[in-house]
């Protein structure tokens, strides 16, 4: 049986190509577009199938709680793979979509189904474990733009940039589905998940909402930011350079804001972590929507992530060391609120900019974050009432 040093950089890798073949989308999409003949609206209809099926993290998160973490982490690689392939062998638009669709069902899937796993098997290390988990998002999203593009320019294809990455999922799935069948409860902390209280699912659901909100809340500052800040800054006179440098350079810090605070996350509680971080992103935020030099604001809008980085981690560590029986479901459902949250943002963030301008558009963000910090000072009091 591997060790769990083994374990979570195998969780790490997998993570990294996921996030891999998450954000070739970017790039992808306009060549997609071109080939297909898609207008824009089109286009978009069929790029939010992936995200959309990040609502079935839910159901994955369940399943994996009935049929074992590592079982669905090898059935949800392997449908990322196939997803993969069939996008990248996709000759319509509505195979296309399909095959974003089913990518993102995997996505969902192995989320809830790997935050488990990790958190399950490092009891003892929750925060740092998931924290180190989650750098392989950073890593992998500031490579797949790249892979896609050189994929684009080198062979003027972007469906090899996609292919590429089938073989490395398949063979991840054969290695959690063969070799560690037994893997979900390696050093489970037993005398906890038996003292457990058993909890009616609206108790359950009543007691772990102010998570779920966090989670929906930071998604919708981090992923609108990533979908609308380059358009803000470049509406109020930075280049498309320095935009994407920005929103690129904030990517980056949120894995080093994980690998920083991944070893306090334990030591600090979750809810401390959380409060000092949202509290510190304010900080930033509060300023970098104010009318002072537009280079000072794009710099406090990428330090910003080393700040961001390390809550969504710290959510699913808090969750799932409450209720470890059921931690996949509970990673699923703050993955599935975490996408509405995307959605919702996308949406709100566009038709501000349209109707009021970027400038109050931008107001947004700090909005977001500084109800985090509200609902965890309202969460003790919460707690008690309950």
């Amino acid at each position: 049986m591997p060790s769990r040093k083994i374990l979570l950089l195998m969780g790490f890798l997998t993570y990294v190509f996921y996030a891999l073949l998450a954000t070739e989308m970017g790039p992808a999409l306009p060549e997609i577009s071109s080939e297909l003949r898609l207008s824009q609206g089109v286009a978009g209809v069929i790029a939010s199938l992936q995200s959309l099926a990040g609502i079935l993290a839910v159901l994955g998160g369940f399943l994996s709680d009935i049929f074992g973490r590592t079982r669905l982490i090898a059935i949800s690689l392997g449908v990322i793979g196939l997803g993969a392939f069939f996008l990248s062998s996709s000759l319509t638009a509505s195979m296309v979509g399909l095959s974003f669709f089913v990518m993102g069902t995997g996505f969902a899937f192995f989320e809830a189904a790997v935050n488990a796993f990790i958190s399950n098997i490092f009891s003892d290390k929750r925060g740092m474990s998931i924290n180190m988990l989650h750098i392989g998002w950073s890593v992998g999203s500031t490579l797949g733009p790249m892979l896609a593009a050189t994929a684009i320019l080198a062979y003027h294809s972007w469906r090899l940039g996609y292919l590429s990455i089938v073989p490395v999922m398949l063979t991840f799935s054969i290695f959690f589905g063969v070799l560690i069948p037994e893997a979900p409860n390696i050093k489970m902390d037993k005398e906890k998940v038996e003292a457990e209280p058993e909890l009616s699912k609206m108790h359950l659901l009543i007691s772990m909402l102010p998570i779920f909100l966090q989670s929906f809340l930071l998604m919708s500052c981090k992923l609108g930011m990533n979908t609308w800040l380059p358009y803000i800054l470049q509406d109020q006179g930075v280049s498309l350079i320095e935009s994407s440098l920005t929103i690129s350079l904030f990517w980056m810090l949120v894995g080093v804001g994980r690998l920083v605070w991944a070893p306090f996350v334990d030591r600090l509680g979750c809810i401390k972590t959380v409060t000092f971080t949202s509290l510190g992103s304010l900080a930033l935020l509060i300023p970098a929507t104010l009318p002072i030099p537009i280079y000072y604001r794009m710099i406090l809008y990428s330090s910003t992530g080393f700040l961001m980085g390390p809550i969504y981690p710290t959510l699913i560590a808090s969750a799932t060391a409450r209720y470890p029986k059921i931690s996949g479901t509970l990673v699923g459902a703050i993955y599935a609120f975490g996408t509405l949250g995307t959605v919702f943002s996308t949406i709100i963030i566009g038709l501000t900019i349209e109707f009021m301008g970027s400038s109050m558009a931008q107001v947004i963000f700090p909005i977001t974050i500084s109800l985090i910090a509200f609902i965890l000072y309202l969460s003790p009091r919460y707690s008690r009432k309950q």
